[in-house]
């Protein structure tokens, strides 16, 4: 009965239109009318999002976290604004399992040459599988290049929380409008991206050791060892870390003495992610749908980490006002 609660509230957020990121086409209306000029303040954007697995800056669990997500965002002429975002979780009892509430300011440098300063705050709920929970918070600076052949644009950010990290993000796009191949009336167009993620990786480390703690002994890379999140970790399995099966001072059930497991910090500045994404972009009046796909191959990995090459499927539905 939970489950088909959780459903309807899902459905019913993917009925509403969704926010991503959608630019307004136009700062000025004419009252024809009047024939006086009218300035539009600010956009709304609102919008939902589905996809088959989540990640962050290129890490993801073992176990597969599908999930929905729910979007408001303003932004207003002058460059500044707000957003907040919603994530469930398919495979959690929770109904929201992460909220994003991010604030900034966007602006040009020149006529080709974009920036974009924000902040963000990340709420998790009770018991998140999530690997991203150890950052609660994000600063970021982007600067972005419009130089004919490609779009470029490199971001930094600073995440803090429970460990610091830092990121540094390079993506290369263009836009390419299929529309004019069948004289089409709305723009429907592909906007290939290839990323480059290099960063440390200190967040892992935390939930690395926390699900170990949880447990008892070491997971797979992102059970968290607790509740229906993710059930048992272990099976019956014996603890590479406790060879002898000696007794673990989180699991009770094993022996006599206890063993303890040090994660040395590492914090490497490395390339940790290439990506190469996919998005059909198809605009309708002030609708933007966006299916796409995108392949993830993370490198550099600690110890630990069984983030894995794989395969992203998305689909993001937004409308501006």
């Amino acid at each position: 009965m939970k489950k088909l609660k959780t459903f309807k509230l899902l459905l019913g957020l993917l009925l509403a239109p969704i926010l991503l990121f959608a630019a307004p086409a136009e700062l000025v209306e004419a009252d024809t009318a009047t024939d006086s000029v009218k300035v539009k303040e600010g956009w709304w954007t609102v919008g939902a999002e589905v996809a088959n697995n989540s990640s962050f800056f290129g890490r993801n669990t073992i176990t597969r976290y599908p999930y929905a997500a729910a979007s408001l965002t303003y932004i207003h002429r002058t460059g500044v604004w707000a957003s907040v975002t919603s994530y469930q979780l398919f495979n959690t009892d929770t109904y929201i399992d992460e909220t994003d509430i991010s604030v900034g300011y966007s602006f040009k440098i020149r006529d080709l040459v974009e920036a974009n300063l924000s902040y963000s705050r990340f709420i998790f709920g009770e018991n998140t599988p999530l690997v991203n929970a150890f950052t609660s918070n994000a600063l970021s600076a982007k600067a972005a290049l419009d130089w004919g052949i490609l779009y470029t644009g490199l971001t930094s950010s600073y995440v803090f929380g429970e460990n610091h990290d830092l990121f540094a993000v390079l993506e290369n796009s263009r836009f390419i409008p299929l529309n004019p191949l069948w004289s089409g009336k709305h723009v429907i167009g592909l906007d290939p991206k290839i990323t480059i993620t290099a960063g440390t990786q200190r967040f892992y480390e935390t939930h690395t050791t926390t699900t170990q703690d949880k447990s008892g002994l070491p997971t797979s890379g992102g059970s968290t060892g607790s509740g229906p999140i993710s059930g048992s970790p272990v099976g019956g399995v014996l603890d590479p870390l406790n060879p002898g099966g000696k007794k673990s001072p989180n699991n009770p059930n094993t022996g006599g003495t206890t063993t303890t497991t040090t994660i040395t910090s590492d914090s490497k500045f490395n390339v940790i992610n290439y990506e190469l994404k996919i998005p059909v972009v198809i605009y309708l009046g002030n609708f933007e749908l966006e299916p796409a796909y995108r392949y993830s191959i993370p490198v550099n990995k600690i110890e630990g980490d069984e983030s894995k090459a794989q395969s992203f499927y998305s689909f993001n539905i937004s409308y501006t006002f």
